[in-house]
């Protein structure tokens, strides 16, 4: 009651009288500016969230700033933060699609956005456990995300813990909660690379893959599919998250995600349930099939190792199943070629482990006719097919259709690729074509020993064994290639015609012969024609030659054309032995002169192409026994054509829009081939690269004369005409030095006469003081060698006076030993002497005393 009442005064006014909404709008935000009681703000608050749709552009220029304070003081309430929450995401999201409304809720969000410590109060909220809170701070971020994305990540940025309570939102067991976190962190990461290393480091990835294994994998709900999401923008482009991705061993869980939990609608396992393919579960494989495509981008530091990673864990075998032997819908096929084309791309073991897989492919998808308008009108598809699977199940062939089929032939992958790009199956639609044009491509990408054996299998294979049970005769890329390519008039003749049929066996095989010519030499001994029935044989190169002759003159679609003179030029380019064979039929040349001529009326892009195919026939027409050589065509071009008209050819097909508009990665939308239509490829970009390259050398080469050396390998027409120059330059320095080295040897053969009988004389005399100098010399050797014996001899009696003398102070050291030893011995005598003297003294005076006289 007390709410009621706040209300109704606030509303009453001064004395009951009325007020406009301004007015209390005014006298709102004033209440709850300066109101001391919890209560009262509490009700001004909910006032004016009632009134925020209605007076929305003067609560938000009134009270925004006013309701963000209140989320500073009082976001312990839950009922007035709640209340606020919910008024400032009604003010942020715009009423209508109207452009006013746009600007006012843009206005609103960047005034909540202007101070940082409004994220900081709302960050800090989510630590509040309340469903409603959380709830609407999401929601709010959410809006605020749309409004001001930059903004919102630097102030996110400037939370210290904003990003750890926003990565909890991924832990709520409310399922409502965690997936509004989930696609706020997926609006916040996907332009912002701090914000992408913060999150991954925050454990998103493994708290990402627990989700998607606790929600089934791929046959889970829309959820995995954001999950999904994030993973992605947390890695495309970001090598750091990369490394962190391949280092915590993820990548080694990517095979999980192909894996699903098969429940029928009573919760137990079906395993027939597998071949089923809902919507979202076709959309979760997509994202799989993405991320794996984010880890391997063309060109960047990260790709060589991630390949090397997957090959290990076993996604490539997982690609191939999924794009040849599985019942995908068409537009996963379509991912999964592009995912694989990516993976094996410059990497030759990826390379080989697919050419040596073999498989058994699912059947072919079932080709529902459409009415058309013209013969020439290529199979349609209906946007159903488009959006679901055209393949059934693997024991069904059509829809109602429930009798089994039949388990088709092993064959290797390749050979189904090469099927599926050059339309062997009606069915297939052009996005899975281009696909898997896309993984030729790169299949033979810098591969030449690759490109060496497709074009080995240019000639048929032998038949099988007529006893066998198999109706299939034996295919290989090379044979599906000229079906395909022969193949064009014939569908010609049944009224209904698919131009990329030839079209893209015509990309498939110039990327077999591109760069490579021990490719172009084998190609070019393909014959045809069985010579023992009488039948002349044609090479290949002529067969094709024909066909465009057909097309051109039948005015079938221009795509077949083009595709044919695309292949014609790489397969003639730096192949004088390809210009000879393709040359040595007259007609062609008139062929290409009448289709170039300024009375012509062709498709300027063909006229474009035509015009290139001949100049690179003048360009490299080197063989010296070719029946049409450059003197022969040179007159013809400047005379029938002229040089301007040439230029303006080429120039045409450059600048027109879908030369322009070739991309990379052949990609067809399934907006562009709905209806009955025909997308928009004419060229290859390999070829546009090719062109752009080599187009103004070609150009240049028609001015320079045919008289004129093959240039040297490796060289441009530009660079060929500078190296002459400064051939012809040296080579008349190397004349004029030859004619004044011949003037100087002549002076030069008088001067060593001269000098000759000169040396000569000086010689003589010179040989004379030697020998007088030798006899002097041997004299002086003679004396020398006599001294040397006399003082030898000398020397030895020298040394035999010497031994004497050592024998003698020998024999003296004897001598004075032995008297030494004498007199020791004498010394001793005189002792024992005098000892008996002294005894005899003794005696003597011994007696004297006992009176005994003598």
């Amino acid at each position: 009651m007390n709410f009621f009442a706040s209300g109704l005064n606030t509303l009453r006014g001064q004395k009951g009288q009325h007020q406009t909404g301004s007015e209390t709008i005014d006298r709102l935000c004033d209440r709850i500016e300066h109101a001391t009681l919890l209560e009262d703000r509490r009700a001004s608050v909910l006032t004016l969230k009632s009134c925020s749709r209605e007076h929305r552009r003067d609560i938000g220029a009134r009270g925004t700033k006013v309701l963000c304070k209140v989320l500073h003081q009082d976001n312990a309430d839950i009922d007035i933060t709640k209340a606020v929450l919910e008024t400032l995401t009604v003010l942020c999201q715009p009423e209508s699609d109207r452009e006013e409304a746009q600007d006012l809720a843009l206005e609103i969000s960047k005034a909540i956005l202007e101070d940082a410590s409004n994220v900081a109060v709302l960050l800090d909220m989510l630590e509040e456990y309340d469903f409603y809170v959380r709830f609407h701070v999401v929601s709010l971020l959410a809006t605020l995300v749309l409004s001001n994305t930059d903004r919102l990540q630097e102030s996110i940025l400037t939370s210290p813990m904003g990003m750890s309570r926003l990565m909890a939102l991924l832990d709520d067991r409310r399922e409502i909660i965690r997936n509004e976190g989930l696609l706020l962190l997926i609006s916040l990461t996907e332009s912002n690379a701090d914000l992408q290393k913060i999150v991954a480091f925050e454990n998103a990835f493994e708290r990402l893959l627990a989700i998607i294994d606790e929600e089934g994998a791929i046959s889970g709900g829309i959820i995995v599919q954001d999950c999904l999401q994030l993973v992605q923008n947390l890695l495309r482009y970001n090598v750091s998250n990369q490394n962190y991705f391949r280092e915590t061993s993820c990548i080694q869980r990517i095979p999980a995600l192909f894996n699903e939990e098969i429940l029928d609608d009573n919760g137990k396992h079906n395993a027939s349930m597998k071949d089923v393919w809902s919507d979202q579960k076709g959309n979760n494989m997509i994202m799989v099939l993405e991320l794996i495509r984010v880890l391997v981008v063309p060109d960047h530091s990260n790709t060589t190792p991630n390949q090397k990673s997957m090959y290990q864990c076993g996604v490539l075998p997982l690609l191939i199943d999924v794009s040849l032997t599985s019942n995908a819908p068409q537009r996963v096929k379509a991912s999964a070629f592009y995912a694989l084309a990516e993976l094996i791309r410059l990497n030759n073991v990826n390379q080989d482990t697919l050419s040596k897989t073999v498989i058994i492919p699912a059947h072919p998808p079932v080709f529902i006719p459409e009415a058309h308008n013209s013969s020439l009108t290529p199979p349609s598809r209906s946007s159903a097919q488009l959006s679901r699977s055209s393949f059934q199940s693997g024991r069904n062939s059509a829809i109602g259709d429930h009798r089994p089929l039949e388990q088709r032939e092993r064959c290797p992958a390749i050979v189904e690729v090469v099927a599926i790009a050059v339309g062997k199956y009606p069915g297939c639609t052009y996005s899975v074509r281009a696909a898997a044009t896309c993984l030729f491509q790169t299949f033979v990408l810098e591969n030449p020993d690759t490109q060496m054996v497709l074009a080995t299998t240019l000639n048929p294979p032998p038949d099988d064994n007529p006893n066998t049970p198999s109706n299939e005769k034996p295919q290989s890329p090379g044979t599906l290639l000229l079906e395909a390519l022969q193949g064009w008039q014939e569908d010609n003749e049944t009224g209904v015609t698919d131009p990329y049929n030839s079209w893209f066996a015509t990309v498939l095989f110039s990327h077999i012969l591109q760069n490579n010519s021990r490719a172009k030499s084998i190609a070019l001994a393909i014959t045809f024609g069985d010579e023992e029935n009488g039948e002349d044989p044609v090479s290949l190169i002529h067969a094709i030659a024909a066909a465009l002759m057909v097309a051109v003159k039948g005015q079938s679609d221009p795509r077949v054309a083009l595709g044919y003179l695309a292949l014609l030029c790489v397969w003639c380019y730096d192949s004088p032995k390809s210009i000879k064979d393709f040359l040595s039929e007259g007609v062609h040349l008139q062929f290409l002169i009448e289709l170039i001529s300024p009375s012509s009326k062709e498709d300027p892009m063909v006229q474009g192409l035509a015009a290139f195919l001949l100049g690179i026939c003048y360009e490299y027409n080197w063989e010296q026994d070719a029946l049409i050589t450059r003197a022969t065509i040179q007159p013809i071009i400047l005379s029938r054509i002229g040089l301007d008209h040439f230029a303006a050819c080429i120039t045409r097909v450059r600048e027109s829009k879908p030369f322009k508009d070739a991309v990379p990665f052949m990609v067809v939308l399934p907006s562009e081939e709905g209806g009955g239509r025909l997308p928009d490829l004419y060229f290859d970009y390999s070829f546009v690269e090719f062109l752009k390259r080599t187009f103004e050398s070609t150009q240049k080469s028609i001015m320079v004369s045919p008289n004129k050396s093959r240039p040297l390998a490796g060289l441009s027409a530009s660079d060929q005409a500078e190296t002459e120059s400064q051939m012809a330059s040296m080579q008349a320095k190397i004349e004029a030095q030859n004619s004044e080295v011949a003037n100087l040897k002549s002076g030069h053969d008088a001067e060593v006469a001269n000098l000759r009988s000169s040396h000569e004389a000086e010689v003589a005399g010179l040989r004379a003081r030697h020998d007088a100098e030798v006899a002097d010399l041997r004299a002086k050797l003679d004396e020398a060698y006599r001294m040397l014996s006399q003082q030898a001899h000398e020397r030895r009696e020298h040394e035999a006076v010497w031994r004497e003398l050592e024998e003698l102070r020998e024999e003296g050291r004897v001598r004075q030993e032995r008297q030494e030893a004498l007199e020791k011995e004498h010394e001793d005598l005189l002792i024992c002497l005098a000892e008996q003297d002294e005894e005899l003294s003794g005696l003597k005076e011994h007696i004297l005393a006992l009176g005994i006289s003598k």
